[in-house]
């Protein structure tokens, strides 16, 4: 992903990144695991972070990168490109800057789990607070600890043996990821963090599964297009047929106003003048209409592709289940819509 230029330290880290993950996540890895609704073997998931992922969302002070939204937007979409598990992304753009921002409060406990987070052997999921009781999170084995994300307030609760927290395993449609139902009403917090500091950790957090989606329906396009120009049929490369090529163009342009729109918000999040309602508001947008078309890509590839689109063994769908969790995620398509609308006539009255 460029925002707005593929330059600097930021995309030779993402491409660094982009090649070591190839190696790894293999289509056959990520196909054996979904086929048994199983986390991938411990010792790819140990691989993916020495790469050192869970610095990746932190400030240098707290022994991350220190790197910027728009890098970190990069690692977001290439994490989206190879289907990095869902409990490593939730580790490094949900857990680990969590845990950084109560610590910096003063919690000594928040403290400790901050050093096991930069060294990479904190365990623990993340769940976004919406309008219900019930959350949903990808929880790993062994996980430690439980990030609830409200809109404006962080809670951390214990997981484990003696825990309150109430977890019950289902079966997700991006299998293989331990998404579970997650009740935390009858637990208590073990430290909290309320205010705008907790406000822009939940705000990245959901910028970073919009990246992600928008790197999934990236990688399908590009399937895609590689595809419809070395497929012939009567003689002819199908990307020369109109209806191939119109499927493609479409597409193409839905992940490109996507590319776009992160950029402004990653320009909107280095200025001064925007304050909170403006990134909330740009962002609620984002939530609903990428997504979406990173779910047209994934179609567009399916469809090119033709009979073998529809396959287990070239793994689209594996893309398609991955774009449709994290639109589940942020809410699903009916209620971003309605978070855009509330948005639009709010500004509309003030």
């Amino acid at each position: 992903m460029s925002t707005p230029a593929d330059t600097g330290a930021g995309a030779e880290l993402a491409r660094s990144l982009d090649e070591s993950l190839a190696q790894i996540l293999t289509t056959e890895a990520l196909l054996a695991a979904t086929a048994e609704d199983c986390a991938l073997e411990a010792a790819a998931l140990g691989t993916i972070r020495e790469l050192g992922i869970d610095l990746v969302a932190l400030a240098e002070d707290a022994g991350g990168l220190g790197i910027g939204v728009g890098e970190r937007a990069r690692l977001a979409a290439v994490f989206g490109r190879h289907l990095v598990p869902a409990a490593l992304r939730d580790g490094a753009f949900g857990l680990a800057p969590a845990v950084a921002a109560v610590a910096a409060g003063g919690c000594e406990r928040a403290g400790g789990l901050l050093e096991r987070a930069a060294e990479g052997t904190l365990g623990g999921a993340v769940a976004l607070a919406g309008d219900g009781a019930t959350l949903a999170a990808a929880v790993p084995e062994g996980a430690e600890v439980l990030v609830v994300l409200a809109p404006a307030a962080i809670s951390l609760y214990g997981l484990g043996e003696g825990s309150a927290v109430a977890v019950e395993p289902f079966l997700a449609l991006d299998s293989g990821q331990g998404l579970s139902r997650v009740e935390v009403t009858a637990a208590a917090p073990f430290a909290s963090l309320v205010g705008s500091k907790a406000a822009a950790v939940r705000r990245e957090y959901e910028l970073m599964l919009v990246c992600e989606a928008f790197g999934a329906g990236e990688r399908c396009l590009e399937t895609a297009v590689e595809y419809a120009g070395r497929r012939r049929q009567f003689g002819q490369e199908i990307a020369g047929f109109q209806a191939v090529a119109h499927l493609l163009a479409g597409a193409k342009l839905g992940v490109e106003i996507g590319r776009a729109g992160i950029g402004r918000y990653v320009d909107l999040a280095a200025e001064d003048g925007p304050g909170d309602e403006a990134l909330d508001g740009h962002l609620a947008v984002l939530c609903h209409a990428l997504p979406a078309a990173a779910r047209e890509a994934c179609e567009a590839s399916i469809q090119v592709h033709g009979g073998i689109g529809f396959s287990w063994e070239l793994g689209l769908h594996l893309f398609y289940r991955r774009i449709l969790a994290d639109q589940y995620l942020l809410g699903g398509e009916g209620r971003s819509a309605e978070a855009v609308g509330a948005g639009y006539l709010e500004r509309r009255r003030s």
